[in-house]
């Protein structure tokens, strides 16, 4: 077995997620050198460069989502925390991998391949009829009426990982 290979894999994929776990954070207006006030109900356009001069609307989950971020940041710090959201998910895409090779999805749907391991996640074509814990159907008939394939996607990947929460605490 070749270690290197998987060391260099593990080196260039964790610095992938942190550079999108920085970006996901400045859709919120927060980096290493700003964070917005907590009352902001919007993020300006200077921080978000393809939004117009108003800047963006957060809704109320995303401002749940930002108040959640912003008080663990101040608690242990940006650099930590964005370490630590890039290293969970490096760790849950880890074993959602694992679990779909060795079919041990509750739903034994793929999230990442087709059965036929190409990368056309089974699971944005069988999204109508998944049985999982937590999924709203309505959700996703309007991202395929938006034809939404992306966020369709990142729908059920978060709720794939909300309902093994259940299943493995520790991991999602």
């Amino acid at each position: 077995m070749d270690k290197n290979a998987i060391k260099k894999f593990a080196t260039e994929a964790r610095r992938e997620l942190l550079h999108r776990v920085n970006q996901k954070a400045l859709m919120y207006g927060i980096s290493d050198k700003l964070l917005v006030d907590s009352d902001q109900e919007t993020v300006a356009s200077i921080h978000l460069p393809n939004t117009d001069a108003l800047g963006r609307l957060l809704m109320d989950t995303e401002l749940a989502q930002r108040d959640a971020l912003l008080e663990k940041i101040l608690e242990e710090g940006y650099t930590q925390v964005m370490e630590e959201v890039a290293y969970t998910w490096f760790n849950r895409f880890s074993a959602l991998r694992f679990m779909e090779v060795n079919g041990y999805l509750p739903s034994k749907v793929r999230i990442f391949t087709d059965p036929d391991n190409r990368f056309q996640p089974q699971i944005l074509t069988e999204a109508i009829h998944l049985d999982m814990e937590g999924l709203d159907v309505e959700k996703i008939f309007a991202y395929k009426e938006a034809n939404d394939t992306e966020g369709l996607f990142r729908y059920l990947l978060t709720t794939q990982c909300n309902a093994l929460s259940t299943v493995l605490p520790g991991m999602f």
